[in-house]
């Protein structure tokens, strides 16, 4: 059965990306601002710069990362039965994650999230069919800083089953989720069924920030999965052509890889992105411009040529509200991922250039999201789905309704949403002519109040308890929020 796909670079240019990334590793090189990282490097043949901080990464360091990196990154539901897999061309959609703004459902007000609002966009989200990853979506406001890295993934771990998409903003924060994690796995290696993948983001152009390789590194050891996430956004920190944005990310993806397989061999690593687009009328980071879409779909085409998982913020949308801009960003979005294979969609639920999460946006888009799935399966032709004997039965002026075929494969065939309209209008008036964002708001209501999400082993979550107020208490952290 053939498969609706889209490829935006020919195996030509893919290859000359490739040869181009490895120049600029090995003659530009990278600014890593991590010493222990940077002797790594000097020991294995690149050249090295200590007082500028600067790499030149040679090009069989590169094959010999890509030869160590699997082809497959599992990645668990918390407890450890079932897991998805990233490779090849299927999609999973995520929720976007790290929002330093809530849009709240009931009042639209757009304000800095608490904890009980990150609990809430977790229990709507294990509720969901076509959303298949929790993020630690918000940074709550009610909690330390230092400390919020860990707290959103309690806060999380505790109120969603699904697999989580997180990241550390403190060098304390990847050995204290392997803490959490070991409670919740029951055993010290987090790195056997992993529930959370940590993203990694250099700083473009080109450079590794001390933390961030810190978090590489130590997820590496623990065996914990990362997305390395390169963010050029065009024309501000790249290139303002795709090419030279597509080329830049590349080689940012290649230098985070070695750093990864050569701290331990086999590290699963996922190749990510989160372009964007500088817009020179008003300066800003935009994610909803079309060739975000583009210069997605190529870091997909180049993870596939490594054999490499692929992961992009396809999801996001510059809209301030849940709108007609907000769905038709995400909209393209999920078009963009399914038929270009990106495995895991990023931005469910994210508006404000990846500053907001809305629940109102998350429902609607997991809608989107298993319309694009069912596009992404294309038409199956048999002998069943022909149907040419019930054709012939029907035969001219006739009517299918009433057989049995019909009722089998109507819903085998279409993707049913649950919040677009499909009514006749006298329907659609007499339940009350409502807008999407009043049906989304009646959704989330609802799931909020009837989804259970599935509870933790009493001695588990008992032993988490114990486990995050040692953190905070590490932190000197009296006051705990209510979630």
């Amino acid at each position: 059965m053939a498969k609706p796909r889209v490829e935006v670079l020919s195996r030509e240019e893919i290859e000359e990306i490739h040869f181009r990334s490895l120049s600029i590793l090995s003659r530009v090189g990278v600014k890593v601002e991590h010493e222990e990282a940077l002797k790594m490097l000097k020991d294995l043949g690149a050249e090295v710069d200590f007082d500028k901080k600067i790499a030149k990464i040679p090009e069989h360091l590169v094959k010999e990362a890509l030869k160590r990196a699997p082809h497959i990154v599992r990645l668990y539901h918390r407890n450890g039965k079932h897991y998805i897999e990233l490779h090849g061309w299927s999609t999973y959609f995520v929720v976007g994650s790290a929002a330093y703004y809530y849009i709240d459902w009931k009042t639209g007000e757009i304000r800095r999230p608490l904890s009980r609002d990150l609990a809430e966009v977790a229990r709507v989200t294990d509720a969901l069919t076509n959303t298949h990853i929790m993020s630690t979506a918000l940074v709550p406001a009610d909690i330390p800083g230092v400390v919020a890295d860990r707290w959103r993934m309690y806060v999380v771990i505790k109120n969603c089953t699904k697999p989580i998409d997180t990241g550390a903003f403190t060098i304390e924060g990847v050995p204290d989720a392997a803490k959490l994690m070991a409670v919740v796995v029951g055993g010290e290696n987090v790195g056997k069924k992993p529930f959370m993948i940590f993203a990694i983001c250099p700083s473009p152009p080109l450079k590794w920030s001390n933390l961030v390789v810190q978090n590489l590194m130590d997820c590496a050891k623990y065996g914990i999965p990362v997305h390395i996430i390169p963010m050029p956004q065009t024309g501000g920190t790249a290139p303002a052509t795709l090419a030279g944005a597509i080329l830049q990310a590349n080689a940012e993806f290649l230098s985070g890889l070695v750093i990864a397989q050569f701290t331990k061999p086999g590290a699963p690593v996922v190749y990510s992105g989160s372009p964007t687009v500088f817009d020179q009328r008003f300066a800003t980071s935009c994610t909803g411009y079309i060739e975000v879409g583009l210069l997605s779909a190529a870091f997909s085409q180049l993870a596939k040529f490594y054999g490499i998982p692929s992961a992009s913020y396809t999801m996001v949308s510059d809209a301030k509200v849940f709108d007609q801009q907000a769905s038709l960003e995400a909209a393209f979005g999920a078009l963009i991922s399914v038929l270009s294979g990106i495995n895991m969609a990023i931005g469910s639920g994210m508006l404000l250039e990846e500053n907001g999460i809305s629940l109102l946006k998350l429902v609607v888009d997991d809608d989107i999201a298993g319309s694009a799935l069912r596009f992404a399966k294309g038409v199956q032709v048999d002998a069943e789905t022909l149907a040419e004997w019930l054709i012939e039965e029907v035969g001219p002026g006739g009517l299918f309704l009433k057989y049995k075929h019909t009722r089998e494969w109507w819903r085998k065939e279409h993707f049913i949403p649950k919040l677009l309209d499909k009514k006749t209008t006298d329907m659609w008036r007499k339940s009350g002519s409502k807008a999407l964002d009043a049906v989304a708001k009646e959704y989330v209501e609802k799931v909020l109040k009837e989804h259970s999400v599935e509870p933790l082993p009493p001695d588990t979550e008992k032993s988490l308890d114990s486990t995050m107020l040692e953190i905070l208490k590490k932190y000197k952290v009296e006051k705990v929020p209510e979630i």
